[in-house]
């Protein structure tokens, strides 16, 4: 029986054919259900030409905006996304598929049927995570207290089995803090607010390097983007905090 999504779901979609009018693209998540893209919901300006904006095989992401089963009819937007949302589906999809394929071949490795291993292994994992690969990377940092609730027969070769397949991305985020001080302390002073601010990182590696002109770099790297931004907004803050205490004055500015 035909899935399908709904209004407002963000998809992954394959451009494969293209038109005047508009482009026809295949849901890749909805087993080759077909979508129709107008030339108006392209892009967000005015469209003279569409295959300067879409082409055949681009793979994208876009919201759908209508769905008509009746009809057999899906109607989608590229302009409801932003560029960033659209890099995080894709992102995400692309993580499903990889997860997928890992539990291809360890269904193989133990000679026993993909479907028994999703329902033994991927479905208790996907009942505590949001996602297979969220499950996996956490198998590779936390180690097997994550598989408690999987067969103890598969415990041992899976994570063998991730730990070659996974290597767990880091997420930077850097910042410039700007310090004006002109006490006759002030170097001692600022070299106190640096490291007050160092011992404010949890679960990250931050650093800070003198950028010239009383500017000073902070990195903040860590496993997931959340983590690393809180980490650098406190150590910025705690740096600023000391700077104001020993009189002077600091900023701070996020790098992009």
């Amino acid at each position: 029986m035909q899935k399908w999504p709904e209004k407002g779901e963000i998809v992954v979609i394959r451009i494969n054919k293209v038109l005047n009018y508009g482009a026809f693209a295949e849901l890749l998540e909805y087993d080759g259900l077909q979508g129709f893209i107008h030339i108006s919901q392209v892009a967000s300006r005015w469209v003279k030409n569409i295959r300067n904006y879409v082409r055949p095989n681009q793979v994208r992401a876009a919201q759908v905006i209508n769905v008509d089963p009746s009809k057999h009819q899906v109607d989608l937007s590229l302009t409801k996304l932003s560029a960033e949302q659209e890099r995080a589906k894709i992102e995400e999809w692309e993580q499903a598929k990889r997860a997928r394929k890992i539990l291809e071949v360890f269904a193989k490795q133990q000679k026993v049927s993909f479907n028994k291993v999703w329902k033994e292994v991927a479905e208790p994992l996907l009942q505590e995570y949001d996602t297979l690969m969220d499950a996996f990377q956490d198998v590779v940092l936390e180690g097997q207290e994550v598989l408690k609730n999987i067969p103890k027969k598969y415990v041992k070769p899976l994570i063998a089995l991730l730990e070659k397949s996974i290597e767990i991305p880091k997420r930077k985020v850097r910042g410039i803090i700007k310090i004006k001080s002109y006490e006759p302390q002030a170097l001692f002073a600022i070299k106190k607010a640096l490291l007050a601010g160092l011992k404010e990182a949890k679960d990250a590696e931050v650093e800070i390097t003198y950028a010239g002109g009383g500017k000073y770099m902070v990195s903040s790297v860590a496993y997931d983007y959340k983590t690393a931004k809180r980490n650098l907004d406190a150590v910025c803050q705690k740096v600023m905090d000391e700077i104001k205490k020993a009189k002077g004055t600091a900023s701070f500015e996020e790098v992009k």
